[in-house]
């Protein structure tokens, strides 16, 4: 059966536990007795928190910290690129005095926005199959233009800082350039002394124009090492930028002969272009 009223035993309990407290609040009221063990509890807490805080919180928070730095110091890093970058396409440019325009004074102007003498356009790397590069015929690169202009690409010229690469083949939002090693690309050339001009096709492999020429027709002697400029014949390609040199000349028949010619650039070594209507 259930008790409904304390018993006298846990009255008496009750009473001095009320006693007791009494006692304590008024010793602690008068005298401080207790005041170094108040002190203790705080330091306790604070030590408590202080520890917990340094074993959860904080390294939870540095590392929030680190992956923001490293964040920014990512995007930081890639912006400096594009800009070194861009920075070696304007010094293609004019260091080299290339003959890109007819009016010298443009190069005055490398990053002007004026539409009426601005110099190129620049455009990041998008897609490039390496795999396809060293082993195909077909060779194609697919950039993006990173200026909104509304403008066409079609047959504009595509260099990184070594050297012209090929032509813009195709233009939508994703621009598709046959690189000079495609074999269905020709760029018309010429040799230094200005008495030997060809025709250099892709040959399909990796940084390899071929020129065949009958040497019947063309009596020049060419050496190894020989350096072979753009023609500017066929309204592509501007006169008298550096393409590449021989590495090798074959003798196929006695009506021909096949120049080998190394290209200075490589699409590969690069990850910003510039593009160029001549």
């Amino acid at each position: 059966m259930a008790r409904i009223m304390p018993t006298p035993g846990q009255k008496i309990i009750y009473l001095l536990c009320i006693l007791l407290g009494t006692g304590i609040l008024y010793v602690d009221l008068n005298t401080d007795s207790f005041q170094k063990i108040k002190h203790g509890y705080k330091s306790l807490k604070i030590s408590t928190v202080y520890v917990l805080r340094n074993v959860t919180i904080e390294p939870i928070r540095e590392i929030l910290n680190l992956s923001k730095s490293k964040k920014v110091l990512i995007e930081e890093n890639e912006n400096l690129k594009k800009a070194l970058d861009a920075s070696y396409l304007n010094n293609y440019l004019i260091a080299r005095d290339n003959s890109f325009y007819k009016d010298k004074n443009i190069l005055k102007y490398p990053l002007t926005d004026d539409e009426n003498i601005a110099k190129y356009s620049i455009a990041k790397l998008k897609s490039l199959d390496p795999n396809i590069f060293y082993c195909c015929d077909k060779h194609r690169m697919y950039i993006e233009p990173l200026s909104n202009k509304k403008k066409t690409n079609i047959e504009s010229v595509v260099f990184n800082s070594s050297g012209i690469l090929g032509q813009v083949s195709k233009d939508s939002k994703y621009l598709e350039v046959i690189l000079l090693t495609d074999i269905s690309h020709s760029i018309p050339i010429k040799s230094i002394s200005e008495n030997f001009f060809c025709n250099a096709k892709g040959s399909g492999r990796a940084n390899i124009i071929i020129c065949s020429y009958n040497p019947l027709v063309w009596s020049e002697e060419l050496k190894s090492n020989e350096i072979f400029y753009s023609s500017g014949l066929g309204g592509i390609y501007p006169r008298d930028i550096k393409v590449g040199s021989i590495v090798d000349i074959k003798d196929i028949s006695p009506t021909r002969k096949d120049i080998e010619i190394e290209l200075y650039a490589n699409p590969l070594e690069s990850s910003l272009f510039g593009v160029i209507k001549n």
